[in-house]
């Protein structure tokens, strides 16, 4: 059972929000790091896997689960290095790998992995992996067992990432985890809906950014250079440069989030 980092308590979305934008201010550069190296681990794992589906492409759907295994046991120790970030421990560049030695992680996190496969795989969209038919494409996304498919998958994906959460920050086992998430379906259903809400923050605050960027670039150059390279790079580069601040504000709130879920006999308050 990892060490618990956190505590209970019963926290107001706008107290998940400042406690996530507390984090994402007092600890962006080591988060940031840990982050860039998480990234470059799970980019060779899924190399590798790329290469193992191209030597053996009947096992393809087999592939795909352990590319989605290896994302989730990644995020999990992104969470523990948020919770060790917040709670003022030395900076370890290593500390988002520590899930990969965590036996109660691999197992947390293989039923989502494998339950999210198999709905895309039924949907008919891991078919259209390799392939560039734009009317198959099209088919797939009018057809309504794909949007439920969709649904399907975020509930059970919200699920998991607080079960995360609270096995990585919480002190709780893999099993106790669980039984906690479980509040989401009874007194603490609210929280199921609150990653759209982050979702809808994070959309309205990049759309609002690129409008304006968007705008300042057409009364510069009185809208040439938006079809130009040059235009085209800032733009990845602006994209790149919130999309670290996004991802580690995102993870904060769901950590801090999943306080309200544990299951004790009195709550605690919890200050980042």
């Amino acid at each position: 059972m990892p060490e618990p980092l956190y505590s209970a308590a019963r926290l107001s979305v706008g107290q998940v929000f400042s406690g996530a934008g507390q984090i994402l201010r007092t600890h962006f550069w080591r988060l940031a790091l840990n982050l860039l190296l998480l990234a470059l681990v799970a980019v060779f794992g899924f190399a590798l896997l790329s290469v193992a589906t191209e030597q053996i492409a009947t096992l393809r759907l087999l592939w795909t689960i352990l590319e989605s295994l290896w994302t989730n046991v990644l995020l999990i120790g992104f969470f523990r290095a948020i919770a060790l970030a917040s709670t003022s421990r030395p900076y370890e560049a290593l500390a988002p790998f520590w899930s990969l030695r965590e036996r109660e992680a691999w197992l947390l996190a293989l039923p989502p992995a494998i339950i999210n496969v198999l709905l895309l795989q039924s949907s008919g969209y891991l078919a259209l992996q390799g392939h560039t038919d734009p009317a198959a494409a099209l088919a797939i996304l009018q057809s309504p067992s794909f949007w439920l498919t969709i649904v399907i998958s975020y509930f059970i994906g919200t699920f998991f990432q607080y079960a995360y959460a609270l096995y990585a920050a919480y002190g709780m086992s893999a099993r106790d985890s669980l039984h906690s998430a479980t509040r989401l379906l009874g007194d603490r259903l609210g929280w199921l809906f609150f990653p759209l809400l982050v979702g809808l923050v994070l959309a309205a605050i990049a759309f609002l950014l690129v409008s304006i960027f968007a705008a300042a670039a057409a009364l510069i150059s009185a809208g040439n250079a938006t079809h130009s390279p040059a235009f085209t790079g800032i733009l990845t580069l602006i994209f790149l440069a919130l999309l670290f601040p996004a991802l580690i504000w995102a993870s904060s709130c769901t950590l801090l989030a999943a306080a309200n879920l544990v299951r004790v006999a009195d709550d605690t308050r919890f200050i980042p």
